[in-house]
This record gives C-alpha cells, sequence and structure tokens, in this order.
C-alpha cells in the first residue's frame, strides 16, 4: 500500500473530501528549476477528491490515505499505453481505408487528433476509470 497524509475539507454523507498536506519531494530536489513535473505541481492547483468514508472524522482532521499498489501497473497502462494503441489503430484504419493520396497528406494530422482525442475522452471518463479500473483510496487511520 502506497500512504498518504491528508487533511479532511468536507464531509458528505458517506464520503470525506481531503486534500494532500504534502506536495512531495519537488521542495528537496536540485533538479526541479530544470525539471518538468516540478513546474507542473507549481503550475495545477492542489486537488481535492472525496474517498468512502466510514470513520467518525471532522472536517480539519488529518487521516492516513492509502493506495494499493498492485493496480498502479494497470492504471499506467490504461492512462499511457491506451492513447497510443488508439493512435495506432487509427493510422491503420486510415492507411486500410483511404487512397494513398489523401494518407499521404492527412495521415499525420489524423494521427495527433486520435491521440488528441483519446487523452480527451479519458479526462472526461477518468471518475469512471478510477472507480471501476483503478484502485480507490481509502482511509486506513486518523493521524493527530
Amino acid at each position: 500500500m502506497i500512504e498518504e497524509e491528508a487533511v479532511v475539507t468536507q464531509l458528505e454523507a458517506n464520503q470525506a473530501w481531503i486534500k494532500r498536506l504534502h506536495i512531495g519531494g519537488c521542495s528537496g530536489c536540485l533538479q526541479q528549476t530544470t525539471c518538468g513535473t516540478s513546474v507542473l505541481s507549481k503550475l495545477l492547483p492542489k486537488r481535492e477528491f472525496a474517498v468512502d468514508n466510514d470513520m467518525a472524522l471532522k472536517v480539519g482532521d488529518k487521516v492516513t490515505v492509502a493506495v494499493d499498489d498492485s493496480q498502479l501497473l494497470f492504471s499506467s497502462f490504461l492512462l499511457y499505453l491506451l492513447p497510443l494503441l488508439v493512435m495506432f489503430i487509427a493510422v491503420i484504419a486510415t492507411i486500410k481505408l483511404f487512397p494513398t493520396a489523401f494518407v499521404e497528406y492527412w495521415l499525420p494530422v489524423i494521427a495527433i487528433f486520435a491521440l488528441l482525442f483519446s487523452f480527451y475522452l479519458i479526462h472526461r471518463i477518468q471518475a469512471v476509470l478510477v472507480m471501476y479500473f483503478c484502485s480507490k483510496p481509502q482511509i486506513v487511520a486518523k493521524t493527530d
């Protein structure tokens, strides 16, 4: 299990909205001025998300959240390889279905469009993908 500390920001029926306390190791890294990950972590807002709650929690409580690491490989495949597979399928379908003159001119555009469209679809159905295919985070303990 991969564990992270978080704080409860709001409570709903059987769910607690949590936000990470620590943003990661970027602040201690010597490469943060040239690293894309640290640049993205500075630009993107800190996200809150809902997790199932069966504990007696209050807003402001610190909790330990865990994710089952056995699902990480499958999640990585789904989020990184799936768009590439969609792009390759679109390229192969274009080559098989259209004349050579059309393919020579439009193939790069179709490949990039298929890749971007698959990224868009994954973004739009992200909650469903996480719920059914990836391991959901769980609150495992309340910390002081």
